[in-house]
């Protein structure tokens, strides 16, 4: 998928007047060109990092230990990670212990994560699961609503925590809010409402995470030859 991206009119405004007729070929050719260069350079830096996780996916499928030593040495000795990417190593790490059962281990990810950055609606659920695991069902939903009020997608696991105290009902009527939203984008909330509606005793027990490995990559990209005058370049969001 790709947008287009266009700051001639930014340019103007920030400049306080609209370049000479005369000079607006080279303007933008220079603008171009600088854009291109920082393409260049912003689009390795997200390959660099996506690789840098790619690894240590690997190595924790591998070798849970070893993983996990793999992320805490790039967060001891990686100066080019900033505090959001720190952030996201301990939540992969504790998504990582969580899926391997060890519940404490991925606690203590998902708070550390917590205190560099901020308690993200994804950082809720991940901790709501482990408190199920552990058994206190209340202070899961608690986490679960409040990531909800800030993005309703969220809903899908107050669903599965309905599930898991048997109450069928009330799981569907989470699952059917979100799906009216959209029921092209929320299809499988449906499917999740047949399954139930079909076999009404088999109910989650635990969470249900959706796709956690995967990644949106948001990609620079310079200009072709058929770019309008006007046009700097856009971007490209790549899926992983």
């Amino acid at each position: 998928m790709k947008k287009t991206l266009s700051i001639l009119t930014l340019l103007i405004l920030q400049f306080g007047c609209q370049p000479k007729q005369n000079n607006m070929n080279d303007f933008m050719d220079d603008i171009r060109e600088d854009f291109a260069k920082q393409a260049e350079q912003q689009n390795r830096e997200v390959y660099a990092w996506e690789a840098k996780i790619d690894k240590l996916y690997k190595r924790a499928d591998n070798n849970l230990n070893d993983g996990a030593s793999y992320a805490d040495s790039l967060i001891e000795n990686d100066k080019s990670l900033d505090k959001w990417k720190i952030s996201n190593l301990h939540t992969i790490v504790g998504e990582i212990y969580y899926d391997n059962d060890s519940i404490d281990r991925a606690l203590e990810r998902f708070r550390l994560d917590e205190s560099l950055t901020f308690d993200s609606p994804r950082n809720k659920a991940n901790k709501a699961g482990c408190y199920i695991k552990q058994g206190d069902l209340e202070k899961a939903m608690t986490l679960l609503q409040q990531a909800a009020e800030t993005n309703h997608d969220f809903k899908w696991y107050i669903g599965n925590l309905y599930e898991i105290q048997g109450e069928r009902e009330k799981a569907i009527l989470e699952y059917d809010y979100v799906y009216q939203q959209d029921t092209i984008v929320y299809a499988y909330y449906n499917e999740r409402i047949q399954e139930l509606e079909n076999n009404p005793d088999q109910l989650l027990t635990e969470l249900h995470y959706n796709d956690r490995r995967k990644r949106t990559l948001l990609l620079l990209k310079g200009v072709d030859a058929e770019a309008s005058d006007t046009e700097i370049g856009g971007f490209e969001i790549e899926r992983k």
